[in-house]
């Protein structure tokens, strides 16, 4: 028997192998469904291409926790005050005249309750207020060492880099910015996730 060639002594391709071959074809995408045996997985024999990548939620929202974290801590060790000149009110730091205006436009609101004029002053004098209040204040940084000012950003770090992995690693921040529209290029194939 000669295995070798697959052709009979006439020359035309041996026709009990084309029929087998035709068979096995036939039963392969009758059996398509069914399940394979323990030893092969479905992974082992198609490798889907995906284009999202895969994200973690677990390591996305623990990375936000720990990014607020850290500015809580931060804003903690921040200390306000006032210097000692604006504090007194002489100088340019303080805002006293701006009284002036609030109550004028009081005055105009209690008279006529319709007085759009009245409002206007009211509130742009408060802003003006407000800004003072804020423009006055200095902030500054309490006394640490370098060991606890990294202790203190360390879970600023380690919280952006778990936002990044939940995303899906550099790949997916990149996807995710694809998919807003914030980088021009198309997204390719081969820039997917493993």
């Amino acid at each position: 028997m000669n295995t070798g060639n697959c052709s009979d002594d006439s020359g035309q391709p041996n026709k009990k192998i084309e029929e087998k071959l035709n068979e096995l074809e036939h039963d392969l995408d009758r059996k398509s469904g069914a399940e394979l045996p323990a030893s092969v997985s479905s992974q082992d024999l198609i490798k889907p291409v995906s284009l999202t990548p895969v994200k973690d939620d677990l390591y996305y929202f623990s990375g936000i926790a720990l990014i607020f974290f850290a500015v809580l801590v931060f804003f903690q060790h921040i200390r306000l005050g006032t210097g000692l000149i604006q504090a007194l009110g002489i100088g340019t730091g303080g805002f006293g005249l701006l009284i002036l205006p609030l109550l004028i436009g009081i005055g105009l609101i209690v008279y006529n309750q319709k007085n759009k004029i009245g409002y206007a002053i009211v509130a742009i004098t408060s802003a003006l207020i407000f800004f003072a209040v804020l423009s006055s204040l200095i902030m500054t940084f309490a006394p640490i060492s370098l060991l606890g000012l990294i202790v203190l950003l360390a879970p600023l770090a380690v919280g952006s880099a778990f936002v990044v992995k939940g995303m899906g690693g550099v790949k997916g921040v990149e996807y995710h910015m694809r998919a807003q529209g914030l980088l021009k290029s198309e997204i390719k194939p081969d820039q997917t996730s493993k």
